[in-house]
């Protein structure tokens, strides 16, 4: 059945989501101006990193990233989810470490980030801040404001602390973001000084992080140092007891972000000389950068390799870390996109974030010859991916629903929660200029969009395109023994895609596996490829390899699906696998006894170790079902069955026939 509705959005810019310096001093988890739709649900992912696949291995893995859209009230403060495709996205999760809510007026101070983002942030080891903001004066902050920020009981204790600590540990986001531009007295900004040394201390020592602003300097006045130096290091590292046997002794801050006004090298390392000289990593140094068009650093387009270049000692040495303001250039600015206004422009939305990460060519693999190089010239990515996962490329929104490659709503939705594990790289292709790589919101196998590859193919001429950075192990436990991929294209038995496997003890050798056998149900073909024979080695790197004995003018393929599989059932963080038991009541048959109680029929398909289909068809369920296979025309050995019901939920048993 398909559904149609008129397109909307209901974005919250009051409590929970933005409190005032009053709600939050008066703040509980029962009270009014706390809701558990806020709370973020999937813990905070582990991230690895591995020069030997990164495609330039001599980049420096110690630099951070802070990416601060602005106005993420204005583009995410929503719960469950959305009837409007349009709203802002963000897929290059490999390349960022923290995420920060900016946003806020004079009178909206503390902005907290919505779930679906938290979620999709941890899901990809992306630390999430909630942002404090104190509007300058021409805009109406006030020393009022900051006096009430500050208050303290009879003991002189902040009461605004354990309310922060509190809703970071409520709602499970990774810190706070501090930004203080309303210019004050001495005393006022000495005590901000003790009020984020006190909240660091207390946020670090549950886990989380306090990042500072280069505003406020403790004379109270706002001047922006564009660079770490004494004026503003002692919201980072002082020393308080002016003894110098034990140097800066007090740590204020996790971290601070450099504002903007900087255009040369010599900012960037006389950061990192002043972070040296109090002891601290110039990493904790964020160096920012402001790309919004016509402002500060500008559009990157133009402007990144410049200033990209100027935060780097050498091509690959960075002085600091790096802060990247104003992202939302891509989605709002019509300098590169009228997405936010206009649905059907999403193309040059998600080809101007690419730009940004990958570079003029859109390609993170090929150093571009012209042009933007891309942050991931210098950036190196990050992976959570260290166990069996699936991924269906969702987005997180669409202008349509698919389920199991059945279309079954035609209502635009948004909503983060979805958002499935992305390839590390988008798009990684051995060689530029042959064949394009796009979301396609047109087609899916589940959710709301796949990956369409086209082009021509020339012959004899293979073509890989590289998906997943990871750290599987090849064993019947905790890793995988089988991939499956699955994929529309008008020839399903000649795809002209084989699937890629790099090992992590042989980088620079890529395993190309056949797709050419498959089941396929509403147009869509799911090839299963046996790992078996390589149990013992680690999965270091997943693609795919476009080949073709002949040129194949049009080349067109959809992949909507890459699920890693375990011969004891699909592991996945984003499906529950039903209950399948096994038993061999003679040597004819095996005898499947089914409880899957949430549909009434179930395909499966029966699988040699080479990943060819033997059999296949339906199940239909009536409570506990007991199913027999006859295996009488099959050869002795190991076969594995695959389930799957409409949801796409699949579960996998491995028989014996003797």
């Amino acid at each position: 059945m398909l559904f149609c509705s008129s397109a909307f959005s209901q974005i919250i810019n009051t409590a929970p989501y933005i409190l005032t310096v009053d709600e939050l001093k008066v703040w509980t988890s029962d009270g009014p101006t706390a809701s558990p739709d806020l709370i973020c649900t999937t813990p905070l992912a582990t991230r690895f990193t591995n020069t030997e696949t990164q495609f330039n291995p001599t980049l420096n893995n110690n630099m951070q990233i802070a990416y601060l859209p602005d106005g993420m009230n204005n583009f995410g403060n929503y719960h469950g989810e959305q009837s409007q495709f349009n709203l802002y996205n963000f897929t290059h999760w490999a390349y960022i470490d923290k995420f920060v809510w900016f946003g806020g007026t004079s009178s909206q101070s503390v902005q907290i980030p919505s779930s679906p983002w938290a979620n999709a942030a941890h899901k990809n080891g992306v630390k999430i801040y909630g942002d404090v903001f104190f509007s300058p004066t021409a805009f109406g902050g006030s020393t009022a404001t900051l006096q009430n920020f500050l208050e303290q009981d009879i003991n002189g204790n902040f009461i605004a602390i354990p309310k922060m600590i509190a809703i970071m540990q409520y709602y499970n986001f990774d810190g706070w973001f501090i930004n203080q531009e309303t210019a004050t007295t001495s005393t006022v900004a000495n005590l901000m000084y003790a009020f984020v040394r006190d909240l660091t201390a207390q946020a670090e020592a549950v886990g989380k992080e306090i990042m500072w602003y280069d505003a406020m300097v403790l004379s109270g006045s706002v001047g922006w140092q564009n660079r770490l130096n004494t004026n503003n290091s002692p919201f980072v590292q002082r020393d308080e007891d002016a003894d110098a046997s034990n140097g800066f002794e007090t740590r204020v801050s996790s971290s601070i972000f450099i504002n903007f006004s900087w255009s040369a090298s010599t900012s960037p390392n006389a950061s990192r000389t002043r972070a040296t000289a109090i002891g601290r990593s110039s990493y904790d140094v964020f160096t920012g950068a402001d790309i919004w068009p016509g402002r500060n650093q500008g559009n990157f387009e133009t402007s990144g390799n410049g200033f990209m270049t100027n935060l780097h000692e050498n091509a690959t040495t960075p002085f600091t870390s790096l802060g990247l303001f104003a992202t939302n250039c891509v989605y709002n600015s019509s300098v590169y996109t009228n997405f936010n206004n206009d649905p059907t422009d999403y193309a040059s939305f998600y080809a101007a974030e690419n730009h940004m990460f990958a570079g003029d060519d859109s390609n993170p693999a090929l150093v571009d010859a012209t042009g933007f190089k891309g942050f991931s010239n210098w950036i190196p990515e990050a992976s959570v991916i260290t166990a069996p996962f699936t991924s269906n490329f969702s987005t997180g929104h669409g202008t349509k629903k698919f389920v199991s490659g059945a279309l079954v709503s035609s209502d635009s939705w948004h909503n983060m929660n979805d958002q499935s594990f992305l390839p590390t790289w988008e798009w990684a292709f051995s060689q530029n200029g042959i064949l394009t790589a796009n979301w396609d919101f047109n087609d899916a196998y589940d959710g709301g969009n796949s990956i369409k590859v086209s082009g021509n193919l020339p012959a004899n001429t293979p073509i890989d395109l590289m998906l997943y950075k990871t750290k599987i192990p090849v064993d019947f436990n905790n890793g995988v023994t089988h991939i499956s991929l699955t994929f529309k294209t008008s020839n399903p038995e000649n795809p002209k895609m084989k699937l890629i496997v790099v090992f992590a003890d042989e980088v620079a050798q890529r395993y190309e596996f056949p797709l050419t056998t498959g089941f396929t149900s509403n147009g869509w073909t799911n090839v299963l490829t046996s790992l078996i024979p390589y149990t013992g080695r680690e999965i270091a790197m997943i693609g795919v390899r476009f080949d073709s004995d002949t040129t194949v003018n049009d080349y067109s393929i959809n992949i909507g699906e890459l699920n890693s599989d375990t011969v004891l059932g699909t592991v996945s963080s984003e499906k529950q696998p039903g209950a399948v038991m096994v038993s061999y009541p003679d040597a004819q048959q095996v005898v499947f006894t089914i409880n899957w109680p949430s549909v009434s029929q179930l395909q499966y398909s029966v699988y040699d170790l080479q990943g060819k289909v033997v059999k296949a068809n339906t199940i239909v369920l009536n409570k506990t079902t007991n199913f027999p296979l006859n295996t009488t025309n099959m050869s002795s050995g190991t076969y594995l069955v695959k389930f799957t019901d409409k949801n796409n939920v699949t579960e996998t048993k491995k028989i014996i026939v003797k």
